[in-house]
């Protein structure tokens, strides 16, 4: 086996280290304008941060010791020895009691571990648990001056000495300690393997060279970690919002990643938010919801111990299935300072996506609570999402990748191809809860989101529950409607589902494809085929509803709302006459079911002429309306083509009584006057009752009264 040093995570060591570390968490003179001292609360976050400090956590997960194992590097040339268990060659194994050490030979620390020209330097170790690797060093070296790159083995016995049973070797990117020194690399989370080799080379001597392999151990509560409502703090006390703060997503707490709060050995510090910065932890994208907490644990480690950091260094720590996680200790509602990007600590929060994203595509699920968690953090300190700002003397948009500030890949090359959406979200969320904030309530008509997906129109102050087939008809889809934090859910008083058929003050409506439909009545409703439930709403939760075309049953009359004028409605058209009080009281019109309709939707009902009494029909039937109903004037000849006729159409002379038997002869008069005409080829010719008797075979016809505006419709011939 080769050189190994096994160190049991004890609360022992992380005390002896608290005075290096608050010398290396100093940040450099000028690399940031606020000072390293606790800032006061803002007015958004005052009212949240006795939650985070005071409020029991509803995760059960205990706290998890992490294993390390620390593996020296030999020249790659020496392997097999350093395989064997054997010393190089030229060393003894125990070295002679008396001998006497030679005072010009140089000490341990004068001695680089391998020169510029000397062969690369490999170690190798076992792993056990989910782990996270590093590569250390001691002192500080320049960019791009070493290469670190690392392979791992699911086989035990995969020699280190040979390419069989290892994976390809990738590079891990070095990574500088908060206080600037370049000590060390990023962890990399290699997974559930057997054996791990990393290989060093590069331009500068370095000493005190390391392979760390951190095993973050099992807890039971690992493939169960509680989510904690959105709108809580992670102690589960419900936070108070402030002005225009977004809804706050949900974060799991250090507790139910397992934090081993032993190892914290960094007194937490407050900065002066004024960006966000993006990450990605290298390694597997290969892990499951289970393996979250072992990742963040084997991070911390490595963090806090490995390289001295006394904690994690992100803020945040956002997995591929969207779930976000607290970090760095010091509450995630306080502009706490992290170590995850060397001059920006102090003025921006660290969110940190699990996986390699430069291989990998982001999880559209882990943009998303990106975007979720930085609109609301930066919402939370006044911090718009949008626009740029001035850190450590550059100018930067106010949510920036690491790369924009840093020599390295982070966060990958898919996760930052999403860096200008996950701006314009952000942003969008602020100015949702910015404009839901100056109206001081949710308007009527608006639908929202509760954090378990459910979705309904708000009314009144209550909320109407809807399938998003409905949410479709109302215009709306419910990938797009607000999202709105428990509380406010809560307060919205529970009401009937929503349905697409609405009662509003005294009116019927048909909602469906973004328009209301206003609705005659139930009937017509059910002629149209559209009967369904309804339910009740305020008027001003359909007010943003464009109308549509009214459902009206053909043969009823309609009054306009606004102005009082009746209608006589057929096959969904409107005479353009008034039918008065004249029709109506003379005809059996006036015994047409009434209603009532909106202007706005009597203006979208084609017209057609007004009342005159001509009715054709198909099959090349025609009548008059008389006093008595339709007589049949089939027969006569036809019209004239200066007759204004209207087709009525069978539904409305179904609602119009036969005023008698067809006949040949068609006899009329006007109401009110004796004169009998006699309708032949769309002319009235005037007889007497014993021509009229003569004409119809000896018998007088039914003489069928019509009105004045029917028998305007038609010339005078000379008498028969």
């Amino acid at each position: 086996m080769n050189r190994l040093t096994r160190s049991r995570t004890r609360s022992a060591l992380a005390t002896g280290v608290v005075g290096l570390l608050s010398f290396a968490l100093v940040v450099p003179p000028g690399a940031q304008a606020a000072p390293l001292v606790e800032a006061a609360p803002s007015a958004a976050s005052a009212a949240v941060e006795a939650a985070d400090e005071t409020a029991p956590d509803p995760a059960a997960a205990e706290p998890v010791a992490p294993e390390s194992e620390e593996a020296e590097f030999v020249p790659a040339e020496e392997l097999a020895d350093a395989e064997d268990g054997a010393e190089p060659e030229g060393e003894d194994a125990t070295p002679e009691e008396d001998a006497t050490p030679d005072e010009d030979a140089p000490s341990d620390e004068d001695v680089p571990l391998f020169a510029p020209e000397a062969e690369p330097q490999v170690a190798t170790a076992d792993a056990t648990g989910f782990a996270v690797v590093g590569v250390t060093w001691s002192g500080d070296v320049s960019e791009d001056s070493l290469v670190v790159e690392v392979r791992t083995s699911i086989d035990p016995e995969a020699p280190a000495d040979g390419d069989a049973g290892w994976d390809a070797w990738q590079a891990v990117e070095a990574e500088p300690s908060p206080d600037g020194t370049l000590d060390g690399t990023e962890p990399l989370v290699v997974g559930d393997v057997a054996r791990v080799q990393a290989r060093v080379s590069g331009t500068e001597p370095v000493r005190d060279l390391k392979l760390t392999v951190v095993d973050p151990g099992t807890s039971p509560a690992d493939d169960d970690v509680p989510t904690p409502p959105e709108g809580t703090s992670p102690g589960g006390a419900s936070v108070a919002a402030a002005s225009a703060v977004t809804t706050r997503p949900s974060i799991n707490s250090r507790r139910a990643w397992g934090a081993d709060e032993s190892i914290m050995s960094w007194t937490p510090r407050q900065g002066s938010i004024r960006g966000a910065a993006i990450h990605h932890t290298a390694g597997t994208n290969n892990y499951s919801r289970d393996d979250v907490p072992r990742i963040i644990r084997g991070i911390y480690a490595y963090h806090a111990q490995t390289r001295d950091w006394g904690d994690i260094g992100y803020n945040f720590l956002v997995d591929k299935f969207g779930r976000v996680w607290e970090g760095r200790s010091g509450g995630v509602t306080r502009q706490t300072i992290g170590g995850h990007a060397i001059g920006y600590n102090t003025n921006s929060t660290g969110i940190s996506v699990l996986g390699n994203y430069e291989t990998a595509t982001v999880s559209n699920s882990a943009v998303s609570a990106v975007v979720g968690l930085a609109a609301w953090k930066l919402s939370l300190h006044g911090v718009p999402a949008s626009g740029s700002t001035t850190i450590n003397g550059t100018r930067e948009q106010r949510i920036f990748g690491h790369r924009d500030v840093a020599s390295t890949a982070c966060p990958g090359r898919t996760l930052y191809a999403k860096m200008s959406e996950i701006r314009r979200r952000a942003t969008a969320a602020q100015e949702r809860a910015a404009a839901e904030q100056a109206q001081g309530s949710i308007a009527d008509g608006t639908f929202v989101q509760n954090p378990g997906g459910k979705v309904a129109l708000v009314e009144n102050g209550r909320k109407h529950l809807a399938y998003c087939s409905v949410v479709q008809d109302y215009g709306e889809r419910c990938g797009s409607v607000r999202k709105v934090n428990s509380s406010t859910w809560s307060g919205l008083v529970k009401s009937s589902r929503l349905q697409r058929t609405v009662r509003s003050d005294g009116r019927l409506f048909w909602v469906g494809r973004g328009t209301k439909r206003e609705v005659f009545d139930t009937a017509s409703l059910r002629r149209a085929g559209k009967s369904s439930p309804s339910v009740s709403l305020h008027p001003d939760a359909l007010s943003r509803l464009p109308y549509g075309n009214p459902i009206v049953r053909p043969g009823v009359i309609v009054t306009n709302r606004s102005n009082g004028n009746d209608r006589l409605i057929i096959n969904g058209r409107k005479h353009s006459g008034r039918v008065g009080n004249y029709l109506q009281r003379n005809t059996p019109l006036g015994n047409l079911d009434r209603g009532y309709l909106d202007s706005s939707s009597m203006a979208r009902l084609p017209r057609v002429t007004k009342t005159t009494g001509v009715v054709e029909g198909k099959g090349g039937r025609s009548y008059l309306l008389t006093t008595r109903g339709l007589a049949r004037t089939d027969g006569t000849g036809g019209f004239r083509s200066s007759t204004k006729s209207q087709d009525w159409r069978k539904a409305l002379k179904a609602e119009v009584p036969q005023a008698g038997g067809w006949t040949r002869v068609v006899a009329v008069r006007q109401n009110g006057k004796g004169q009998i005409y006699i309708l032949r080829d769309g002319v009235l010719r005037p007889v007497s009752k014993a021509r009229a008797r003569q004409i119809n075979g000896g018998s007088m016809p039914r003489v069928h009264v019509i009105l004045k505006v029917t028998r305007k419709q038609f010339p005078v011939g000379s008498q028969l």
